[in-house]
């Protein structure tokens, strides 16, 4: 039952990976056209207006002008220590 199999070639081993990759590519065409449903379920979603139905007229979203609101001003409250220099609490080490 030893039987002695010559080795595949490079060659040998580029066309069976272009076999398998056609017949990935052949697979999913069929898969493609099997499972489609010709775009009826799509046509429902075209034009109208937000989630309206096709046969209504588009109204253009309209946005109010932008407002830049109150100013602020930057000032230190009353109730803050003024603080000359930064000291950490806990030194690393100890």
């Amino acid at each position: 039952m030893n039987t002695n199999r010559p080795p595949i070639s490079r060659s040998g081993v580029k066309v069976i990976g272009a076999v398998c990759a056609a017949a990935a590519v052949v697979g999913a065409g069929v898969v493609t056209v099997v499972l489609d449903d010709h775009g009826s379920a799509h046509t429902d979603m075209l034009a109208g207006s937000g989630d309206a139905p096709t046969n209504t007229v588009y109204v253009k979203p309209s946005v109010s002008a932008i407002t830049m609101g109150a100013t602020a001003t930057l000032s230190t409250p009353d109730s803050v220590p003024a603080t000359t220099e930064a000291v950490p609490p806990v030194k690393a080490g100890s």
